[in-house]
């Protein structure tokens, strides 16, 4: 992959994209093989104006706020497959943007880190204050976009025409802006192309271009549903989360990694326990 990072400083022209990019030439370069210095100008040139998204890149600029854009060897259609061919990637440093219909066809969009589970729909319509049945997968998307590569940032004239609400989750703003995490978003309808920036500072850019638009909601809540089983002197727990909120994927992602895992505890005698496992002496 190649990485454009914004560099105002930048005085070396950019290769052009086909032909010139070892990520889209054929090259498969490796994940984030190339890093390129790009001024701002280029930056919209190359990847944003195409795509009337110029707004873009101008407003990190002014601002001297990390944004870069990474070329991929291949196409994704998920955030998985976009961690997956970025490396060492955390899937809730990628960032997806659902697109749902309600009313008489309005498009709003639910802006979120991949947490491996599901948005909670009754979550979304209760805040549209909609009723749930209504609420449905959108069969049409914003202007310059595709499904696989939905995102945030709209046209300028979509706004309160094609999209009317743009929501992010309010938890993993306070969080993601503290930590100052790189997330990966997906603009314009090149599958082969990402964006990487703060989710604090792009919802801070939206909120800024589109005020009547763009707002932050509580979407990500935790609900689990937990059971317990006692046989014969074990205990068998078992979660099955309905949704998850921001703090908790992190916790699980800490912990277990982000692929699918079994973890298997062993002990057949309540006294085989680990080494790293002891028992305090009683206090008298």
């Amino acid at each position: 992959m190649t990485a454009y990072l914004l560099d105002a400083r930048s005085t070396a022209p950019p290769p052009e994209l086909e032909g010139g990019d070892p990520s889209l030439n054929g090259g498969a370069a490796p994940s984030l093989g190339d890093t390129i210095a790009t001024h701002p100008a280029d930056l919209e040139r190359l990847f944003f104006a195409p795509y009337e998204i110029g707004y873009l890149p101008r407003w990190f600029a002014e601002r001297h706020l990390p944004l870069r854009v990474v070329t991929h060897p291949r196409q994704t259609n998920t955030c998985f497959e976009k961690a997956a061919l970025i490396g060492d990637w955390d899937p809730l440093n990628v960032i997806k943007a659902l697109y749902f219909e309600y009313g008489a066809g309005q498009l709003c969009a639910v802006v979120v880190p991949e947490t491996g589970c599901f948005v909670d729909r009754e979550v979304v319509a209760e805040l549209l204050k909609v009723p749930e049945d209504t609420l449905r997968k959108a069969t049409r998307l914003p202007t310059h976009m595709t499904f696989g590569t939905c995102s945030p940032f709209p046209v300028p004239g979509d706004a309160g025409v094609r999209l009317h609400r743009v929501l992010f989750d309010a938890e993993t703003l306070r969080h993601k802006a503290a930590d100052q995490t790189l997330d990966d978003f997906s603009f314009g309808s090149d599958h082969r192309m990402s964006l990487q920036a703060n989710y604090a500072d792009c919802y801070n850019l939206l909120r800024a271009t589109f005020p009547d638009l763009v707002d932050e909601a509580p979407l990500l809540k935790l609900s689990f549903r937990e059971v317990l089983v006692r046989t014969k002197g074990r205990l068998k727990i078992t979660y099955e989360f309905k949704s998850l909120n921001y703090r908790t994927a992190k916790l699980l992602s800490s912990i277990h990694g982000h692929g699918d895992l079994t973890v298997i505890n062993d002990f057949v005698d309540e006294l085989d326990l680990p080494d790293a496992v002891e028992r305090r002496p009683a206090v008298e």
